[in-house]
């Protein structure tokens, strides 16, 4: 297991379990992250032509061993803020309660909806991020309610099929920790949270399976594209 410097303000591609790991303990100050859902994703935002690729390991699993490291690498008196789907929000919730105290689940109201079965299910308009606490971290600014209203981002222009808007990420790292703290990312999909991390006066991590997402959020980074 190596120092912490080596993955600072780095996008890593590769399997964030073994990346983790050779992390040291207690090395990174938030843990913001929008892993795979164990759904088998795949987009239907855009033409048949120009639909996303399905999610790298979205048929399994991979997510609960990886939330044991990201507690380990986690410092006391620190935040995880883990997106889930309502479809498996009880199985995230009762594994990282078993690791963290948690105190919150935002939830983001995003609008809008999507296809589906339209005439029995009704709309998804939010998503839900569980916040476990690793220790007590205290509220950073306003205390916010528990529900936060953002649009999502514009198929047209969205780089990721899970991508998440940069003020709801934003308002999440501004909450949790402090400027010049290192935000770490396990499943950075296209670099939102790198990006806001940088823009905000934080460091970061991030780690993408991905060479292909990895490109893109190298790109952001270096454009500082939100």
């Amino acid at each position: 297991m190596g120092g912490i410097e080596k993955y600072i303000n780095q996008v890593i591609q590769g399997d964030c379990l073994e990346i983790m790991k050779q992390m040291p303990d207690k090395c990174v100050d938030l843990v913001l992250t929008d892993p795979p859902y164990g759904i088998d994703y795949q987009s239907n935002m855009r033409v048949m032509s120009a639909r996303f690729d399905k999610i790298a390991n979205d048929n399994n699993d991979t997510r609960f061993p990886a939330y044991d490291e990201m507690y380990r690498v986690l410092k006391d008196d620190c935040v995880i803020i883990a997106f889930c789907s309502f479809k498996n929000y009880a199985e995230d919730y009762k594994y990282i309660e078993n690791l963290f105290d948690v105190k919150n689940c935002i939830i983001w109201f995003k609008g809008g909806g999507g296809i589906g079965d339209l005439s029995h299910s009704l709309l998804t308009d939010y998503e839900m991020a569980i916040v476990g606490h690793k220790g007590q971290c205290k509220i950073r600014g306003k205390r916010h309610g528990s529900v936060w209203k953002s649009n999502k981002v514009n198929p047209n222009t969205m780089l990721h099929p899970t991508e998440k808007p940069q003020d709801i990420i934003g308002k999440m790292i501004d909450s949790f920790s402090d400027i010049g703290n290192l935000v770490l990312d396990p499943f950075l999909g296209s670099g939102t949270t790198a990006v806001a991390a940088k823009q905000l006066g934080r460091k970061f991590i991030g780690i993408e399976i991905s060479e292909k997402y990895c490109e893109i959020a190298r790109g952001r980074l270096r454009q500082g594209i939100l």
